[in-house]
């Protein structure tokens, strides 16, 4: 692919690739690595993109794909060696120091961070369509294009994502 079609994709679709790369990721650097291999696989790849292929979906399925390797790459280095993301602990300590707002304020702060932490922990089959759907406002159809899946897998997967999170809500003591 040429650099300078690359740079072009960067230039229209880089803000987005990169908020969807926060949201799989919950950590701004790891965000930033996600990015970063996003574009040098896309230059990889030496495929020719047509604007009326939807670009944007294959940048997100690229960085999918990354993140799902990485993800299996994490799990089986945590049975062996558990550890603890230091910098997250630190952004969640900088968000709650920054906040001395109203005591509605804080209150829903606190459910939206129960809420993220809630889907944080959602298996990532279930994670990548509702980031997807509800931060991207993706539609069934290109979910599914970006995870390979039939359309009726993702519509599966949403809902029992919708399911465990309403759940979980509960459990924390929110009512959805």
């Amino acid at each position: 692919m040429e650099m300078e079609m690359v740079s072009q994709l960067i230039d229209q679709f880089g803000m987005d690739v990169m908020r969807f790369c926060r949201k799989l990721t919950f950590c701004s650097e790891d965000a930033q690595d996600l990015y970063q291999q996003t574009f040098l696989k896309l230059m990889e790849l030496r495929v020719a993109i047509r604007k009326e292929e939807n670009p944007r979906a294959f940048l997100f399925s690229i960085a999918n794909g990354i993140w799902k390797n990485e993800c299996r790459k994490l799990r089986r280095r945590a049975r062996i060696a558990p550890s603890i993301s230091i910098s997250r602990m630190q952004e969640e300590n900088e968000q709650i120091q920054d906040s001395a707002d109203t005591q509605s304020q804080v209150l829903e702060q606190m459910q939206q961070e129960e809420l993220r932490r809630a889907v944080e922990q959602l298996e990532p089959k279930y994670k990548t369509p509702i980031i997807l759907m509800y931060t991207f406002g993706m539609k069934v159809e290109e979910i599914a294009k970006i995870e390979h899946l039939p359309q009726a897998t993702v519509k599966t997967r949403l809902r029992r994502a919708r399911q465990k999170l309403k759940t979980e809500m509960e459990e924390r003591g929110y009512g959805i």
